[in-house]
């Protein structure tokens, strides 16, 4: 009886191992898009009284002063210099609005991205992530990089190798500066206020969004 019990107890242990085993291999790999917060119908903070020919993206960090100036020289940076292919590079920012729910970058990159090459039904699946079907291994690692800098902070070795086969050493630096910039950027749009345009649709809606 005694070692029937045991044997059991073993038996037990080693289903719950088993079971349990591919969901948490399924959760580590999974990615979690930000928290849903409270959409601003404008501005939460004073603009200029005279914003001159200021966009009104830009009246929300005026440039007459020092940090709002460094600010926009950094961040139009990737808007007019930039390594890496465009397509690639809207990819990554589109990706990137996605799991920060920036409203703002997603309804701009939407149509930067039409126009870079990328299909709707393509930009559509963004949301989906690098596991859905349709995507070039290439876009996947794209993608996936994306979504580990999200979630961990870091490209994996194997995601890093599969991009250095065909990008320079100051393309796959760039990589992480784009993520790491449009994050920031979706930070700063949506605790502020930005706001798109009436005909510019932001974010697709989707359960749980």
């Amino acid at each position: 009886m005694r070692w029937t019990s045991l044997l059991t107890g073993v038996i037990l242990v080693c289903g719950v191992a088993v079971t349990t085993a591919p969901v948490a291999a399924a959760q580590e790999h999974s990615v979690t898009r930000v928290a849903p917060h409270d959409r601003l119908a404008g501005p939460r903070i004073a603009l200029p009284e005279d914003p001159g020919d200021a966009s009104p993206l830009r009246q929300l960090c005026p440039e007459i002063t020092d940090t709002c100036r460094n600010y926009w020289a950094y961040t139009i940076h990737f808007v007019r210099n930039y390594a890496i292919p465009l397509r690639d590079k809207e990819l990554l920012i589109l990706r990137t609005a996605w799991l920060s729910r920036g409203d703002y970058i997603w309804g701009r990159h939407n149509l930067i991205g039409q126009g870079a090459g990328l299909t709707e039904e393509q930009i559509g699946r963004i949301t989906a992530g690098p596991d859905a079907a349709g995507w070039e291994d290439f876009e996947r690692a794209l993608l996936r990089a994306a979504d580990e800098l999200h979630t961990s902070r870091f490209i994996s070795h194997p995601t890093w190798d599969k991009l250095a086969e065909r990008y320079t050493e100051d393309q796959l630096r760039e990589v992480v500066l784009i993520v790491g910039n449009y994050t920031q950027l979706a930070m700063f749009q949506n605790t502020l206020g930005a706001l798109l345009e009436p005909d510019v649709e932001g974010l697709p809606d989707e359960a749980g969004r």
